[in-house]
């Protein structure tokens, strides 16, 4: 939930190949007051890396959905992604130039059993919720 103006997220990788990131997978983005306006994120090192999927927006989100933080390198660095938004702030058309477009095949690598999975092969997914 918003509860006011800003970034949703502010993540740190610092290498550009680097496995970590953001994923956020079926969410659902919602503002405590209508009149919040946030951004769905902004870089805090240059290869900051943010995907969302399946995930319903509410209007508080600006329409370019990312922000470089004041810096334009990061638009060169910065790995931003979202596929099959939903709601009234998922303006695909509105945003950024530089964020990524993501295709059904990209997008299996940041489904939970496949990011989240480690040296382990732990699969979140796969186990029963109660």
């Amino acid at each position: 939930m918003s509860a006011g103006h800003g970034y949703i997220t502010a993540q740190s990788r610092v290498v550009p190949d680097g496995p970590t990131g953001y994923d956020f997978y079926h969410c659902r983005l919602i503002a405590k007051n209508p009149e919040v306006r946030t951004f769905l994120g902004r870089p805090w090192r240059p290869y900051s890396r943010v995907v969302y999927i399946d995930c319903w927006m509410g209007d508080q989100i600006r329409p370019s959905g990312w922000n470089n933080w004041g810096n334009p390198a990061n638009k060169k660095t910065a790995w931003y992604a979202e596929y099959g938004s939903k709601g009234p702030g998922a303006k695909p058309q509105d945003r950024v130039s530089w964020v990524r477009k993501l295709t059904a095949a990209a997008v299996k690598q940041f489904l939970p059993d496949n990011f989240l999975r480690g040296s382990d092969s732990w699969q979140p997914a796969s186990k029963s919720r109660k």
